[in-house]
């Protein structure tokens, strides 16, 4: 398995503060609490999608942006905070079916720049 070096560092910092050295042990629950977020397909969700993604990196601001348009019928706003010259952080309001979710998740995870996507959602 290979890690970008951010994730690598995170992975490195848990094993230092949570004194777990199994690093297969912290990837596994890691694992498991992605699995765990997965949507039904057919339930209603409304949340947030948290993304990071360095600006700086080829088309990432267009495409993450076409995305959200080309996923119009749930994205319902979007936040955008600068962190740093190069990371920005996007959060992005969603209301809609999970298979609709799942696949604007989906294409912003292959975006090129795109560091993380993490959901927060709830069935209302």
């Amino acid at each position: 398995m290979t890690l970008p070096d951010d994730a690598y560092r995170a992975l490195e910092e848990l094993v230092s503060k949570t004194g777990i050295s199994n690093r297969s042990r912290i990837v596994a629950d890691a694992v498991m609490m992605l699995r765990g977020q997965e949507l039904e397909d057919n339930k209603f969700y409304a949340g947030s999608l948290v993304l990071i993604y360095d600006h700086s990196k080829g088309e990432t601001v267009y495409a993450v942006t076409d995305a959200q348009h080309d996923f119009n019928d749930i994205v319902r706003g979007t936040t955008h905070i600068h962190l740093s010259e190069e990371k920005c952080v996007e959060i992005t309001t969603v209301v809609g079916e999970g298979k609709r979710i799942k696949k604007l998740v989906s294409r912003l995870r292959k975006v090129s720049g795109v560091i993380t996507v993490q959901t927060c959602l709830v069935v209302p």
